[in-house]
């Protein structure tokens, strides 16, 4: 069982909890790590290729429901 202390260690308390949750989605569903920026009233994930970002974009209803997103989910393709 993990300690406090190695809990909050690991977790980054400067990061919005709608980043995590979007974080752990991508990495468990798609295992990629995108970049993701947050503006006040949106989200942009920045993955690597077209097709992966038309497959994001097929499920962004799914993705704001369960990563409980309250800003808009925009999907951009760059590096």
């Amino acid at each position: 069982m993990d300690s406090l202390k190695d809990l909050l260690i690991s977790k980054n308390l400067d990061e919005p909890g709608e980043v995590s949750a979007l974080k752990e989605y991508f990495h468990s569903t798609f295992n990629i790590s995108p970049t993701i920026k947050v503006s006040q009233n949106a989200i942009v994930v920045i993955v690597p290729n077209s097709k992966l970002a038309t497959e994001i974009r097929g499920r962004v209803l799914d993705i704001e429901r369960r990563c409980q997103l309250t800003k808009q989910l925009f999907v951009k393709v760059g590096s």
